[in-house]
């Protein structure tokens, strides 16, 4: 093992400590005291617990709905935002609606507002699609073509019906 500088050894203990490693296992590996592993890592943990602080009291700043929209970017869903802030689920709601808004989802805005409890049949129909590796444009064609033509393919498929039962 070559000589390493304090930074690189600082690095190497996190790494290992990262890793899983006991302080034993790091002391054998980076040839270092217990005591030198500790230090190294309480100052870790003490510049992890400021950065936290600073990002927390950097939220606490930001009005409830900045919050929201913070913790949204973060991939947070409403029930987390909603327990995060104290917030009603309606006031959730609303700042994910918003926050659609802003991300320049107002089709996704649109659809929701537009099917509300009805959403089922929707999401049915684009994974069926998805499935059949249908196009937007191909559904768009297809739903065409039933709706002007749906009454006679009813008929023959009632013909059909009718005709395989006679059959049998």
């Amino acid at each position: 093992m070559s000589i390493l500088n304090r930074q690189e050894r600082q690095r190497l203990v996190l790494e290992l400590y990262n890793q899983g490693k006991t302080i034993r296992e790091i002391a054998k590996e980076a040839r270092m005291s217990f005591r030198d592993i500790g230090v190294i890592l309480n100052k870790a943990v003490e510049e992890k617990a400021e950065g936290l602080k600073e990002k927390h009291e950097e939220i606490q700043q930001l009005s409830v709905s900045s919050q929201a929209y913070k913790l949204f970017s973060e991939g947070k869903t409403p029930l987390e935002v909603a327990i995060a802030l104290n917030l009603k689920e309606s006031e959730a709601t609303k700042y994910y609606k918003e926050y659609w808004k802003l991300k320049q989802l107002h089709n996704l805005n649109m659809v929701y507002e537009e099917t509300k409890d009805d959403i089922e049949p929707f999401l049915r129909l684009y994974r069926l699609s998805k499935a059949a590796g249908m196009s937007a444009r191909h559904v768009t064609n297809l739903l065409k073509i039933a709706n002007t033509d749906l009454p006679d393919i009813q008929c023959r498929y009632c013909d059909w019906g009718i005709l395989f039962l006679k059959l049998y």
